[in-house]
């Protein structure tokens, strides 16, 4: 009996690892696919939004994105929500930001994409926050029209200006 026991524990201990090992080479080749071409025009797209947002240009900001453009920022900070459209983003995120953190800057760590979407990691900084930071972009037919912003609300909130 003691030695049924212990083929039956053998023969599942096998399965098991033979199962692992089969998700991990899995998961690798699904990540392998990740980047492996990535979407260069998209991206540079995407940084062109970065630099003329950064630069305050916002008529070169306003043509990268689609008129429809839905714009995410999650949390309960002072931008959160789900804002439509260029001049809503404009209004309700881009002129609250100097005033609410002032000093605001992003650094980007680096930038990776999945067909059409783009995942920018980046080093969030302005007066009292030291943070990083990951969006999210979808670009279609050279324009942005998504964008989700996974930020670190918690330390955002904590330094917010009125």
């Amino acid at each position: 009996m003691k030695n049924t026991t212990q083929n039956i524990i053998n023969v599942s201990l096998a399965i098991i690892v033979t199962l692992l090992i089969f998700n991990v080479f899995e998961l690798k080749e699904q990540v392998s696919e990740l980047d492996s071409k990535p979407n260069k025009e998209s991206i540079e797209i995407v940084k062109a939004a970065y630099t003329t947002f950064g630069s305050g240009d916002l008529d070169g900001w306003k043509k990268l994105h689609s008129d429809d453009l839905k714009f995410t920022v999650l949390g309960n900070i002072k931008t959160s929500g789900v804002h439509i459209g260029k001049d809503a983003v404009i209004k309700d995120v881009f002129n609250v930001i100097p005033s609410t953190w002032p000093g605001f800057k992003l650094t980007h760590k680096e930038i990776y994409s999945d067909g059409n979407m783009i995942f920018v990691h980046s080093d969030m900084t302005a007066d009292g926050l030291d943070t990083e930071t990951m969006h999210m972009f979808k670009v279609v037919d050279g324009l942005i029209v998504e964008f989700k912003a996974f930020d670190d609300t918690g330390s955002m909130k904590a330094i917010e200006q009125d």
